[in-house]
């Protein structure tokens, strides 16, 4: 048996799964709430494209989602990290597929890495970074 998940690692996992639940679902809406608001927001995609801000990733989202899209991450390999109080960082491999609209969609193993910051009482995506795996 494991050891038991802390209560920050129960929650900013809970809010990872929100986050890829929306993305998957193309569904800005669900999506928005779960990011840090305004210019702090961080992405570095796997290409090492850098989107700032909680807008600009919306929109590259609604980019990603006309094509191809589905991130699948493996839950049982979630590690949390208590980073200091009301910061987490999670890390998870992930199986991610995507294309652009009309091109043939590409199949790659990725790790995914979010800062999560406590916000108001609720757990919220802060910075994401992509990494592919050779």
């Amino acid at each position: 048996m494991g050891k038991p998940l802390s209560a920050t690692a129960v929650s900013v996992t809970a809010t990872y799964r929100a986050f890829i639940s929306a993305q998957n679902g193309r569904n800005a809406a669900a999506l928005a709430p779960l990011l840090l608001e305004g210019e702090d927001f961080l992405w570095v995609t796997a290409t090492g494209v850098t989107i700032r801000g909680r807008e600009a990733a919306l929109e590259r989202s609604a980019e990603n989602w006309r094509g191809t899209w589905s991130l699948v991450p493996d839950f049982d390999a979630v590690t949390v990290i208590d980073v200091a109080p009301e910061v987490a960082l999670l890390h998870v491999p992930a199986h991610f597929t995507f294309a652009p609209p009309g091109e043939e969609a590409q199949e790659v193993e990725i790790k995914w890495s979010g800062l999560f910051r406590k916000v108001g009482g609720g757990w919220r995506v802060a910075a994401i970074q992509l990494t592919a795996v050779a």
